[in-house]
C-alpha cells in the first residue's frame, strides 16, 4: 500500500523525478505501520520536497459543502506492477505466502496500490530536493505535462490534480 500527494499552485503541479524509476511523478511512498494513507502522503511530500502539506478531499475544493469523511479521501487509486518476477517466483515456491527463510524475493514488492491525494501547502513553497531519492523536482503546467518523461497514468493524475486544484 502506497500513497502520493499532488500539490497544486498557480496552475502548476509539483513533481519529483524518481531516482529508481527514472520518470516524473508525485511525491509518495509506502504507508507505514500505524499510519493512515493521507498521513503517508503528507509525510512523503515532506521527506521528498521539504514542504509541509495537509491532504484534502478533492470534492471539498470543488464544492462549498462540508467534507463527508473523517479523513481526506484520495481522488484516484491505481495499481501497478513493481516486479512480475517476484510474483512468478512466489507462485512457483513451495510456500507462496512467504519466501524461504534463507532466500528473499529478488526485488521486494510485487505491486503497489497507490492512494492518490491532493495536498495543500501549510507553509512556504520553497522546496528542497531529496537527493537520495530524486533526480529532480519542479513545477509543471498542462503544456509541460505533455512533454514530460513520465507514464500516462501519472500524466492523467496530474491533469486531474490541476483541475481539482485550479483555485489554489
Amino acid at each position: 500500500m502506497t500513497a502520493s500527494g499532488f500539490l497544486v499552485h498557480n496552475g502548476k503541479v509539483l513533481l519529483i523525478k524518481h531516482k529508481k524509476l527514472g520518470y516524473w511523478l508525485a511525491p509518495g511512498g509506502h504507508v507505514e505501520e500505524g499510519e493512515l494513507p493521507h498521513q503517508a502522503a503528507e509525510r512523503e511530500v515532506w521527506e521528498e520536497t521539504g514542504l509541509k502539506v495537509k491532504a484534502v478531499s478533492a470534492g471539498t475544493l470543488l464544492q462549498s459543502s462540508s467534507q463527508t469523511s473523517y479523513h481526506p479521501l484520495p481522488f484516484a487509486i491505481n495499481l501497478h506492477w513493481i516486479s512480475k518476477e517476484n510474483y512468478q517466483a512466489r507462485l512457483k515456491s513451495n510456500n507462496p505466502t512467504k519466501p524461504h527463510p534463507n532466500k528473499l524475493w529478488p526485488k521486494g514488492c510485487e505491486q503497489h496500490v497507490v492512494l492518490v491525494h491532493l495536498v495543500q501547502s501549510t507553509g512556504s513553497l520553497d522546496f528542497k530536493q531529496n537527493l537520495e531519492e530524486t533526480d529532480g523536482i519542479g513545477w509543471f503546467g498542462l503544456k509541460e505535462l505533455e512533454e514530460l518523461e513520465t507514464i500516462q497514468e501519472i500524466r492523467e493524475e496530474a491533469k486531474l490534480a490541476l483541475e481539482y486544484g485550479k483555485n489554489e
